[in-house]
């Protein structure tokens, strides 16, 4: 159940973030975990024309290695309804980024459903998939209107969220795999 302890919830995602660094560097990735240690989440910032600014949340970990990306990492169970789900205000950041940077955006999910229950501690890659933002743009299949979520620290509800079915998550290990081999045929 999430939502219940921010600083637990905090610390389970940590946790989750740190096990997708072990992945990326098990596959020789260079990457810079944005969220791990801070007080605020990271942000990205731009001046507008007007002299004003606009700030992002960014993703949880960028990944330098070409032809790079970044990842919003999350550790949850698809739903009995075989969805996943993300806040819209959250995934509408991430399109933001996405279209601002024209850099690949992934929504990253540790199933752990997979994995013997969200308190289990095993990481196995098998148990990791991810999703382009582009791929989930205008894909959902359900919007909750009053979800509950963290917002800078404080538990808010009638939070709209987002769901698409699990189908539009591929294996983590056969995303890098097939990026390696792309890179591979334009680089060598």
């Amino acid at each position: 159940m999430h939502c219940l302890d921010n600083d637990s919830d905090r610390k389970l995602g940590e946790r989750w973030e740190r096990q997708f660094c072990l992945l990326a560097a098990g596959m020789g990735k260079v990457f810079t975990p944005m969220q791990i240690g801070r007080d605020k989440s990271a942000q990205a910032w731009t001046k507008n024309k007007d002299d004003s600014w606009s700030h992002w949340t960014l993703p949880d970990i960028t990944v330098w290695t070409s032809p790079g990306e970044h990842h919003e990492i999350k550790h949850k169970a698809p739903t009995n309804n075989g969805r996943f789900g993300l806040e819209v205000y959250r995934f509408n950041a991430l399109l933001i980024f996405m279209n601002i940077t024209n850099q690949q955006v992934l929504y990253t999910i540790h199933n752990h459903a997979l994995n013997g229950g969200r308190d289990n501690t095993d990481s196995h890659i098998e148990h990791w998939f991810t999703a382009s933002i582009s791929d989930l743009d205008n894909k959902w299949n359900y919007i909750q209107q009053n979800g509950v979520s963290w917002i800078n620290g404080t538990k808010k509800a009638n939070i709209p969220i987002y769901y698409w079915n699990i189908s539009f998550w591929k294996p983590l290990k056969d995303y890098w795999i097939t990026v390696a081999e792309t890179i591979d045929e334009v680089y060598f």
